[in-house]
């Protein structure tokens, strides 16, 4: 019995651990980590979506207890990784709650790194 109240605890504390990850979707030069950064709104069913933007990646926050996509926190923790994924943009993809049954509350951010889509970029050589 005890050894079940101690696992249950471990996988509840685990549960409501901070994370952030990064996702890379398409290579882009870096950009110094500091970068400015737009918050921009977008619609990825518009049809000029991908016209106007490339989706270079995405950073998810989870758990980390501030659900403002904007606030100076969460700005902290996404500019030098947009930046470095050469983003000039980032679009909040998602932004959720939950609780489980134990009564235990995530939460998650999910930001996607944009920039201009520019049509007259030169193919990397290898």
């Amino acid at each position: 019995m005890k050894l079940f109240l101690v696992v249950l605890i471990v996988v509840v504390v685990a549960g409501c651990a901070s994370n952030i990850t990064e996702t890379r979707v398409t290579f882009a030069p870096a950009r110094p980590a500091n970068c400015e950064l737009e918050l921009v709104r977008v619609d990825i069913t518009a049809i000029d979506f991908n016209r106007r933007w490339d989706l270079l990646g995405y950073v998810s926050l989870t758990n980390n207890g501030v659900l403002d996509p904007a606030s100076p926190t969460n700005r902290e923790l996404v500019r030098p990784r947009a930046c470095t994924m050469g983003g000039t943009a980032v679009a909040v993809a998602m932004n959720s709650t939950s609780q489980n049954v134990f009564g235990a509350r995530g939460s998650g951010l999910v930001y996607m790194v944009l920039r201009p889509k520019t049509w007259a970029q030169q193919p990397t050589r290898f």
